[in-house]
Parts: C-alpha cells; structure tokens; sequence
C-alpha cells in the first residue's frame, strides 16, 4: 500500500467524523500509521471526495491545510464522537 495519504483512504468505509460546514461536507479519518488523522471535503450534494491534508489531535484539531474556524467545528465533532465512544 501508498504511503501517500490521499490514496491510503477507504472512502468506501465509514469516516471517524463526518460533518457539514457552510456547504461543505468533511470527513476525518485515520491517518498513517494512525498517527495523523486525514481530512477530506467535497461540496455537499456531490459524491466525489478530495484530500485536504492531514491534522494532529491534542485535545484541539491542528492542521496547516484548513482555517481554524473548520478545525474548531471539526474538533468539535470529533470530541463528541470520542466521548460517545466511552
């Protein structure tokens, strides 16, 4: 298999996010070696997905490819999904 991000992604399989933001649908799911989590988007009502980049969690979603008002509604959501895993 790729070490390449993007063509390491099952869109196939269900995401560990997924959210609409402003039109826009994103999903996150694991990373490389589960040690990045990888974002994808598309425009809402579409079906093909494109890579956005990878992001780190700490408690907060960081990422350089995505403005931090998405990463503060995609942490957002992926928090509540964590919690609901306990």
């Amino acid at each position: 298999m790729s070490s390449d991000p993007e063509t390491s992604i099952n869109y196939d399989s269900p995401p560990l996010v997924e959210v609409q933001i402003d039109g826009v649908d994103y999903r996150m799911d694991g990373g490389k070696q589960g040690t990045a989590l990888c974002i994808s988007s598309r425009t809402s009502g579409t079906w093909d997905w494109a890579f956005g980049g990878e992001a780190r969690w700490d408690g907060s979603l960081r990422s350089k490819a995505f403005e931090r008002r998405t990463l503060e509604q995609l942490g957002q959501a992926f928090k509540q999904a964590l919690e609901n895993m306990e």
